[in-house]
């Protein structure tokens, strides 16, 4: 994948991502004009995170330019959740893959729930790295609570689900508290880390 064309494109609040971008929902008139250049630079699988349905405009461009739509609903509502839950091995399968744009409205909050949800029950145990969160930064006035609600939410069904904890509780809470170091990363050290990326 050739993320560097990809991030050249301008588009808002793009950032790598596992092998994979992040960025602003692909579904905007305005972003049209990248369609053809990120089905180039080799993004096969367009994750949306919206929990509003699935967005019809983006499935049919993703159909246009030979591009998989996977619909991976982000939310902390009871039904949301177990949707999550039950799609979470698909939606690992798909970021471990690379070569996908994930992205809710704006590729900030939901985005990273998504991907601290990745870290905390799956990456984690792989040794993977904990994710760069971009929307839910302390120096813009945001915590992580949020994101805990979600990640809590998620333990709670997988017990539920499987008649057993998916992983001891003490562990669970030091997951937890990477997320929230990765909170308090400034942009500027983050920038540092996209150059980093860059491949």
């Amino acid at each position: 994948m050739d993320i560097n064309r990809i991030l050249n494109l301008n588009i808002p609040d793009i950032h790598p991502a596992y092998g994979g971008v992040r960025g602003k929902t692909m579904s905007s008139r305005s972003q049209v004009y990248a369609w053809p250049v990120i089905k180039e630079a080799g993004v096969y699988t367009i994750i949306d995170l919206r929990n509003d349905g699935i967005n019809l405009r983006m499935q049919n461009l993703c159909k246009e330019y030979g591009i998989e739509y996977f619909y991976y609903p982000v939310d902390n509502r009871a039904d949301v959740v177990e949707s999550m839950v039950a799609l979470f091995p698909e939606f690992c399968e798909r970021i471990d893959r690379g070569g996908f744009y994930i992205a809710c409205a704006m590729g900030l909050h939901r985005t990273d729930i998504a991907l601290s949800t990745y870290w905390v029950f799956y990456g984690a145990d792989k040794g993977i790295e904990p994710p760069t969160l971009r929307g839910y930064l302390r120096e813009s006035g945001h915590d992580t609570s949020k994101i805990l609600r979600v990640l809590n939410a998620f333990y709670d069904k997988l017990t539920e689900r499987d008649g057993k904890e998916p992983m001891p509780i003490e562990e669970f809470k030091r997951r937890k508290q990477v997320i929230n170091e990765q909170c308090k990363l400034s942009t500027s050290l983050i920038g540092l880390e996209r150059q980093d990326n860059k491949v």
